[in-house]
């Protein structure tokens, strides 16, 4: 069984399964020790961590490099984040996903904030360049429907999340859910494994009972991480000490 098979098979198992998103390789090593099955990268972490901003503002070559360390750091099967495409010309795009692909990634996230329009384009552009090139990958079709706060956006996810299906995605990422009900009636709609980001309002325990097939945690560890680093340097300059480092 190759890296995308295991990957697949982790959102058609009965349990849910829990993805790290990891920014670099000492991130991605910890997160594979810890025992995690697979690991995500976040646009966000990876983009923050090389101090820019979120939203393709990093260059496609310095993400590229970042994944091809972590993949050269985990045995685990590794999904990247590429929000939308890091270009809007399909053949830029079909490069980009082969570099990925060279890399030995498993699956991508795409994000659809551009609109359902340009989505199924850059989405059937990438299932036939895959089907012509005999090559596998876990399309994960993120809806920003709630995030974008679009005109009744659950009634647009799930319409988006049955063309996004018929389109050739193989699994849905919907992000800002609002609440449980809400929630739960997203993964009632449709046949595909459905991946959240857990949050206080919905745990994981929560995700778990609503039938949610991958659970994520988005820039959430990145951010746990980093806020730590903070308050121990902020201790160190207070009492001018290095006692909180041991």
């Amino acid at each position: 069984m190759n890296q995308y098979e295991e990957f697949y098979q982790l959102h058609h198992q009965q349990a849910p399964f829990l993805l790290a998103n990891a920014w670099n390789a000492k991130s991605a090593q910890l997160i594979t020790t810890a025992g995690f099955e697979a690991i995500g990268t976040s646009s966000g972490a990876i983009a923050h961590s090389l101090g820019y901003e979120d939203g393709e503002k990093i260059p496609f070559a310095a993400l590229l490099y970042i994944v091809q360390r972590i993949k050269a750091s985990t045995s685990v099967p590794v999904s990247v984040d590429m929000e939308r495409g890091y270009s809007d010309d399909l053949q830029a795009l079909t490069d980009n996903i082969q570099k990925l692909l060279d890399c030995g990634i498993a699956g991508i996230n795409l994000e659809d904030a551009q609109g359902e329009e340009m989505y199924l384009r850059k989405l059937e552009c990438i299932k036939n360049y895959l089907v012509k090139t005999n090559q596998s990958l876990f399309i994960n079709a993120r809806i920003d429907a709630f995030a974008q706060q679009l005109p009744s956006p659950l009634e647009t996810t799930i319409k988006r999340a049955e063309q996004y299906q018929q389109a050739g995605a193989d699994g849905l990422f919907i992000i800002a859910i609002p609440d449980a009900e809400v929630a739960r009636e997203i993964v009632a709609s449709t046949p595909l494994p459905v991946n959240m980001v857990a949050t206080p309002k919905l745990p994981v325990e929560t995700l778990v009972s609503i039938g949610v097939k991958r659970i994520s945690m988005a820039v959430l560890l990145y951010k746990a991480t980093y806020h730590h680093l903070e308050k121990i340097s902020k201790e160190i300059i207070a009492e001018k000490s290095l006692a909180s480092l041991f």
